[in-house]
């Protein structure tokens, strides 16, 4: 069992808790898939990403449902291998469930895009790579555009960050992320003193950090997930790199902060829409309604875990929008839609919800933002986008 009140792993589901049961819609329920990682890599974030899915669920159904219809949010593993991912998705899908929510890696995205054949409305919440337009697919995490080329020009600002090292797992999200850093850094007056690609599950850091502290970088670039996140920045603190060199990792949050440790934690730094330390009005609130439903020792809501939260939204403003669910409708009328979340008022253009992202650096366990840069946008997307489907009825 996990999560908060009725939610639990499998083939059990959760209808949001007592807020939505005080006034239940009388529709029958509306049964939301969510994928959210429970092992691999990643499955550090999936305790906080299903609490936030709950609360979303929660005050959907509490504000009278989507389309008037109860929302039953089915959880399952959004770890394992691609395939895997793909056979839990058609099960959920034969089972009832009319939409699905994703946090996942990049090779399960690209599996289920081509599985699903636009079947059901597919809600992808973890930052990614980008360039991802398949019809009926909605996504709502940051992509380069709008948090990597920021930070790394902050960084040659404020850090005189010039000779980049950069290091990945060896996989889609990682190696486009990096070459478009690339591109970044020559623009911001930067060098690339070397680069690494290393396996999901590498546990000896060791000849990596031989090499860059060879090479005289002065700042390095990390695009590793997860446990390798925590064990590359244990080890490149306890070599005493973390003095001299400042590192930029994209994909940070909280989770993996509270594995790294405030020992191996300093000249840290990231961009995104939310941080737990933060002035911000919506964050603030949102922490506090997150608190108040599972208590202060919960686990720490990250930026994973909020667009999950955000994702669930972001289908209901679909659907009041188009007063459907079927995809084509949702489809034709997703420019534009907007909602008001935990990152604050996010927007849907391309089928990317852009939002407002942060400068943040790493104090103790949590992200603390530092300066605000306003509202992003992913890139636009290929002028002639779903001619076919589009063009139907």
């Amino acid at each position: 069992m996990i999560g908060g009140e009725g939610c639990a792993m499998g083939a059990a589901t959760a209808t949001g808790g007592s807020a939505g049961r005080r006034n239940p819609p009388r529709l029958r329920p509306l049964r939301v898939g969510l994928l959210a990682p429970q092992s691999g890599p990643i499955g550090l974030f999936g305790p906080s990403s299903v609490n936030c899915a709950m609360l979303a669920a929660a005050e959907i159904n509490a504000a009278g449902g989507i389309l008037g219809r109860a929302v039953d949010l089915v959880v399952e593993d959004g770890g394992g291998s691609p395939a895997d991912v793909v056979a839990r998705a058609e099960a959920m899908i034969a089972g009832g469930v009319e939409a699905l929510i994703g946090s996942h890696v990049s090779p399960s995205r690209i599996a289920l895009v081509k599985a699903l054949g636009g079947r059901v409305p597919y809600i992808y919440t973890t930052l990614y790579e980008g360039g991802e337009y398949a019809f009926g697919v909605f996504v709502c995490g940051e992509t380069p555009e709008m948090q990597l080329e920021p930070l790394l020009a902050w960084l040659a600002r404020h850090r005189d960050a010039r000779r980049w090292y950069l290091v990945g797992n060896d996989y889609v999200f990682p190696r486009t992320s990096l070459a478009l850093a690339e591109r970044y850094i020559g623009a911001a007056d930067g060098r690339i003193a070397g680069r690494d690609f290393l396996a999901l599950g590498t546990e000896d850091f060791q000849p990596c950090l031989d090499r860059i502290a060879a090479s005289g970088a002065d700042a390095v670039l990390i695009y590793l997930v997860g446990t390798d996140s925590i064990l590359f920045n244990r080890q490149f603190a306890a070599r005493g790199l973390h003095h001299g060199v400042v590192r930029a990792a994209p994909v940070l949050c909280e989770n993996a902060l509270m594995g790294i440790g405030p020992a191996g934690s300093s000249n840290l730094f990231s961009a995104t829409g939310y941080a737990n330390l933060s002035a911000d009005p919506a964050a603030r609130a949102f922490r506090d309604r997150y608190a108040d439903r599972y208590g202060r020792m919960a686990p720490v809501p990250n930026r994973y875990a909020v667009a999950c939260h955000d994702g669930l939204h972001l289908l209901s403003a679909l659907a009041a929008r188009a007063g459907s669910l079927d995809l084509y409708r949702l489809q034709l009328a997703a420019e534009g839609a907007g909602l008001d979340g935990p990152r604050g008022h996010c927007t849907l253009a391309g089928n990317h919800l852009g939002a407002p992202v942060h400068i943040a650096a790493a104090d103790g366990p949590y992200l603390r933002a530092l300066e605000t840069l306003g509202f992003r946008a992913a890139a636009p997307p290929p002028a002639a986008i779903w001619p076919r489907e589009l063009g139907r009825g």
